[in-house]
């Protein structure tokens, strides 16, 4: 009250804890100490002397890293191992402590646990600095070289472009999956608005379209981007089983131009130029997104018509020529090689190909069916200029850029040229009776191929290879059963006329029927004089007619008489005056 300072020997304030039952148990020895604040921070008690032990070593040892970093710029890799030894080291001594002194506590290991988050980060931020600025630069450019995970969905083609433009052919078909699936229908209800496009009656799939028109500007590059178009192919498969309505209009707009685009040309020219490397792209990417074994297809019929007509109507000028026209067979061979469709432009074209290796053409056994020529320009393309240049020659497959570009420097370059396109046709040749071995006119559609290899086309021309390929035509096409069935009505039952129960009548008098009612008589009388007066009226009618003619011939006759009559009267007075006017004439004279 007086204001007096209180002493030591003053009792001080006991702590109670708040899970105490005040059931006067008490604890032998006091274990665990007791959570409890004083002046803002834990009085946990003080740290015992290997804690800061540990920390002081620590901290050397951080400085001494320092040091080290500062020293030696280049080993950095062999420091970062050295403090996670130390850390790992610290961090078991550390848990040695902590299970000694407070037996597992969870609330001492707490903020022992911070203390180390703590010790990670100052060491981070120590290291942090000792990047070179080459790492730092290579970091920032593999930072800025990932790709991210969403993209929006392009609204026209220079978009997508733009957003495929500098990327590896990987990059861009993840690209184009993840602006797919981040712009997928059942993500949000206008995704299927972003991704299509009202076009005349229907919606068209605005990234499919883009990506078929990319496909076709990748195609007509020098060199084409084939590896880029073949990461493509999936994502645009991908996309035609989502919209498959849509893709199906894509691809008929891009052949239907084409086919527009071949009669223009024929109409004005008569002939056209063969399919460029995007049309042969488009071709092959139809073969692979819709069926080609229907029998009739909105998208692959249109597709084969296409060829067909390639086939037909675009001359061979050229090795490059002769090259796009195999390219065509071996798109036409894939078209029906499920349902074993018989084309004939296909084999027509495989036996003018063979025709133009053979060198005498002055006697041949067989027919060319354009547009190959018997004989004249152009029809030597496959002959060899030397025959030593099948020793030196290896078998490859012909590139799809040879379609867009033959770069052939010598003869030698050229004649190994021809032996692929040869090679490829005799393929091809194998391959089509393998497929039409079936078929009953087999021996008559392949035997001005064999007249071809067996007589003006020998093996011994050619090389190893090739002479084993011709070897195998020649005993497939010769294999085949030669003898046909005679053509024989098939055997059926004749089909019987049909025999109704005749209805008998009985006669007593001959022209009279009896048996029938008075109505039914009344009926036949009545129609019996119906027809009696019918004839008579009909009879009268033509006595009219008959009589109205004679009449009217009569009349006409005695119209006709009286006229001649007349005529003859003025006839008769002018010749009576022409007498008196000369007999007059002649007085005057004497």
């Amino acid at each position: 009250m007086m204001g007096d300072e209180v002493g030591d020997s003053a009792q001080s304030q006991v702590h109670m804890s708040a899970d105490d039952l005040n059931d006067g148990f008490i604890l032998d020895k006091e274990d665990k100490k007791t959570l409890s604040y004083q002046d803002g921070k834990w009085n946990i008690g003080e740290e015992s002397e290997e804690d800061k032990d540990d920390d002081e070593e620590g901290g050397e040892s951080d400085e001494e890293q320092e040091s080290e970093a500062e020293e030696d710029g280049g080993d950095e890799e062999e420091e970062e191992g050295g403090e996670d030894e130390e850390e790992e080291e610290e961090q078991e001594d550390g848990s040695e402590e902590e299970e000694e002194e407070d037996g597992h506590s969870d609330l001492d290991s707490e903020p022992e646990s911070e203390d180390g988050e703590r010790r990670q980060e100052d060491e981070e931020t120590s290291a942090k600095p000792s990047l070179s600025k080459e790492e730092l630069k290579a970091q920032q450019e593999a930072a800025k070289a990932e790709l991210p995970y969403t993209f929006t969905a392009p609204e026209s083609y220079s978009d997508l472009k733009d957003l495929l433009h500098g990327h590896t052919p990987d990059n861009q078909r993840i690209i184009v999956a993840r602006t797919q699936k981040c712009n997928h229908p059942s993500l949000a209800a206008g995704n299927k608005l972003k991704l299509q496009v009202q076009h005349g009656g229907g919606y068209i799939f605005k990234l499919f379209g883009f990506l078929l028109e990319y496909i076709g500007e990748l195609a007509a590059r020098s060199p084409p981007e084939l590896a880029t178009i073949d990461r493509l192919i999936p994502e645009i498969y991908t996309l035609c089983q989502m919209f498959p309505e849509a893709a199906c209009k894509a691809m008929q707009t891009v052949l239907g131009d084409a086919g527009h685009s071949v009669e223009e040309v024929l109409e004005v020219k008569g002939h056209v130029a063969f399919p460029t490397l995007d049309m042969l792209i488009y071709l092959k990417v139809t073969a692979l997104l819709f069926p080609t074994s229907d029998f009739r297809h909105p998208v692959t019929t249109p597709a084969q018509l296409y060829i067909s007509q390639a086939l037909t109507k675009c001359p061979v000028r050229s090795l490059q020529d002769v090259t796009s026209g195999l390219a065509l067979c071996c798109l036409a061979l894939e078209y029906v090689s499920f349902s074993k469709r018989f084309m004939p432009e296909l084999i027509n074209f495989l036996a003018g190909a063979l025709h133009l290796a053979v060198q005498d053409k002055t006697s041949l056994g067989y027919t060319v069916v354009p547009p190959f020529r018997p004989s004249g320009k152009c029809c030597d393309l496959l002959v060899l200029s030397d025959s030593e240049s099948c020793r030196s020659w290896s078998k490859k497959s012909l590139p799809l850029s040879a379609t867009q570009h033959l770069d052939l420097r010598n003869d030698l370059d050229r004649d190994h040229h021809r032996l692929a396109c040869l090679s490829t046709c005799l393929d091809l040749v194998k391959r089509c009776c393998l497929l039409y071995k079936d078929l009953i006119s087999f021996t008559c559609v392949f035997q001005p191929i064999r007249t071809l290899l067996s007589k003006h086309l020998p093996a011994q021309t050619l090389p190893e290879l090739l002479q084993e390929l011709h070897s195998e035509i020649l005993e497939s096409i010769s294999s085949a059963p030669v003898t046909h069935a005679r053509l024989v009505l098939d055997k059926k039952k004749p089909i019987p006329l049909k025999l109704l129960t005749p209805k008998i009548v009985e006669v007593l008098d001959y022209g009279k029927k009896r048996g029938s009612t008075r109505e039914e008589r009344e009926k036949e009388r009545l129609k019996h004089k119906y027809k009696k007066e019918f004839k008579g009226a009909l009879r009268e009618i033509r006595k009219d007619s008959r009589f109205l003619a004679r009449e009217k011939l009569t009349e006409v006759m005695n119209r006709d008489a009286e006229r001649k009559r007349k005529v003859k009267e003025l006839f008769g007075s002018l010749a009576t005056q022409e007498g008196e006017w000369k007999a007059l004439k002649r007085r005057k004279r004497k």
